[in-house]
């Protein structure tokens, strides 16, 4: 069957409102976000060397490319999604961006290895799980950048503690539960690699603009969180 008939009869199980509200979401999430997180550093984007750790599908790393980015190495781990980023529309500056396939922080202590430069690196869902940051922060700040992003999943506390989350079994097999660095936690391994650290404010994003960002604006004990990174030898 090709589908065009399977549509249900209005007032029966007629989703598409749901959906329609799903894709709205996702739309906004994905504006929001890089406006957040991006489009204020332009300055700092425009012809620079970008390092995308937790890149994805690569979307991103072609948006930071076609903002002035003069090369983008985006590293993801899996796989799959970096095999999609060949079948994205077409987009405009594809060649500056180099995907690769590879454990993202294993990527980061390689190019620190080598004497690697890069401008701008971006840290994205890469620190959960991580009992090591202090030698994580150390890694990027052996990259010179001239400035840090990141964004992911933390403890809502100042304290500097890694906070175990419990994640569900896997065909009837218990798994250990999931580390998430504290705010407080972050702050201090970044601090110590000599960095400044400065906390996005989220709340300054207009109510209206929200929608879809939900994880950003929890009051339990872990939220979505983002931050900026900048070496205080300048």
């Amino acid at each position: 069957m090709d589908g065009l008939n399977d549509a249900p009869a209005p007032g029966k199980n007629d989703d598409s409102g749901a959906v329609d509200d799903t894709l709205r979401q996702r739309a906004n999430r994905r504006q929001a976000r890089y406006g957040m997180l991006f489009d204020c550093f332009r300055h700092v984007i425009t012809d620079s060397s970008v390092l995308y750790l937790g890149a994805g599908d690569g979307r991103w790393c072609a948006d930071l490319a076609q903002a002035g980015a003069l090369q983008v190495v985006g590293v993801e781990a899996q796989a799959e999604l970096v095999a999609r980023f060949d079948n994205l529309p077409a987009i405009g500056a594809r060649e500056r961006v180099e995907m690769r396939h590879a454990p993202p922080l294993d990527f980061l202590q390689n190019a620190a290895d080598r004497d690697k430069r890069f401008e701008l690196v971006v840290l994205m869902d890469v620190l959960r799980d991580v009992s090591d940051l202090h030698g994580i922060f150390a890694d990027v700040a052996a990259l010179r950048p001239r400035m840090v992003l990141g964004d992911g999943v933390m403890a809502n506390t100042c304290d500097p503690i890694l906070r175990l989350e419990p994640r569900r079994a896997t065909g009837g097999t218990a798994r250990p539960p999931h580390m998430i660095p504290s705010r407080g936690a972050i702050t201090q391994a970044a601090e110590v690699a000599g960095f400044e650290v400065d906390w996005t404010d989220w709340t300054q994003l207009p109510q209206g603009l929200r929608d879809g960002l939900a994880d950003y604006y929890r009051n339990g004990p872990i939220s979505r969180s983002s931050f900026t990174l900048i070496a205080r030898h300048g």
